[in-house]
């Protein structure tokens, strides 16, 4: 048995919020080959429960954020029953996506997260290092803002030049990541329309971008990290797109890589989480390979939003807020 966790549109109880209509959209996280079937599908049928529970009280009392906590919440319950009963496939598509959705759609969401993202030569890794993708983006639309927000001066023109500079290399960033981490990975499955969104936000249609990123460098001139974006593309250069779909390369998760039992800081609610990895054997997959490496991100938190621009609210990566406050994650059982 197979068991989905699902996004699901509820019935607008606040549909005045943002005066926007609710979407649909699907996050999977499926039982198939853990090394725990029986313990994730409980896992997450509890999880289920709580979720359940915690909407009604939500609902009960008429409140938009109780609805966005009790989401939040349950994103964060089946990241950590994968992390204890699926860990031999967090490495793959599956799982890395999730955490993306979280981290996307929870305004709350900030990383570490259990094995995420997944570490340089992981075996059963996803063809294309989603997690990497995404902090990579995150990282620059957040760089985007200090640099919007730091420009000053008395010259009007040369700050307005500035400005939309600054705006060129948050959008170009936000490219180069793509193009740059998973060249040959079709870029639409990997965030392509969160980059036009923020083209929409930003008012900076990428191919209007060539004068000004001759004019400015975005790592010299603006302090952009040269770190994972080794090439600020502008629109004269930046690289054929690729074809490949996502999919999980060889090897096989033999071992919990953060250990059988291990805690991380849910910076998002200030809780310390302990995850206990149910079993030891060989998981699903082929080859030989081990897992290393640590079992949640380190460094800088990756949060779903940027403010800047005159103090105004600036959403990053689309994390698609409006939907998620009118939906639950909820699970499909039989």
């Amino acid at each position: 048995m197979t068991i989905m966790v699902l996004v699901k549109s509820l019935v607008p109880l606040f549909a005045s919020l943002a005066g926007v209509v609710a979407q649909s959209a699907t996050a999977n996280l499926t039982s198939t080959g853990c090394v725990d079937v029986s313990g994730f599908e409980s896992c997450q049928k509890d999880a289920t429960a709580k979720a359940s529970d915690c909407l009604a009280t939500a609902r009960k009392d008429g409140s938009e954020l109780e609805i966005e906590a009790c989401g939040c919440a349950n994103y964060i319950d089946n990241i950590n029953c994968a992390a204890s009963h699926c860990w031999n496939r967090v490495n793959e598509c599956e799982y890395q996506k999730y955490a993306v959705a979280y981290l996307r759609n929870c305004p709350i969401a900030k990383t570490p997260l259990p094995y995420f993202p997944a570490p340089d030569g992981a075996p059963d890794a996803c063809s294309c290092n989603l997690g990497k993708v995404f902090l990579a983006i995150n990282s620059t639309i957040q760089q985007g803002g200090k640099c919007s927000s730091s420009t000053g001066g008395a010259d009007a023109f040369s700050n307005v030049q500035r400005i939309q500079g600054c705006e060129c290399c948050e959008v170009s960033g936000a490219l180069s990541s793509i193009y740059g981490l998973c060249p040959d990975t079709d870029p639409k499955l990997i965030g392509l329309s969160d980059v036009s969104n923020l083209e929409g936000l930003l008012n900076t249609p990428f191919d209007t971008c060539s004068p000004y990123m001759s004019k400015f460098d975005c790592v010299s001139d603006f302090g952009f990290s040269p770190g994972t974006i080794h090439t600020y593309y502008n629109p004269s250069n930046l690289p054929q797109s690729g074809t490949a779909t996502l999919s999980n390369k060889p090897g096989t998760v033999t071992a919990p890589a953060s250990g059988s039992v291990f805690t991380y800081s849910n910076a998002a609610n200030s809780k310390i989480d302990t995850i206990s990895a149910a079993g030891g054997g060989s998981g699903s997959g082929s080859g030989s390979n081990s897992a290393s490496g640590t079992g949640a991100a380190t460094g800088t938190s990756a949060t779903a939003t940027s403010t800047h621009k005159s103090g105004a609210g600036r959403t990053a990566l689309g994390r698609g807020l409006a939907f998620f406050v009118l939906g639950l994650v909820i699970l499909a059982l039989p």
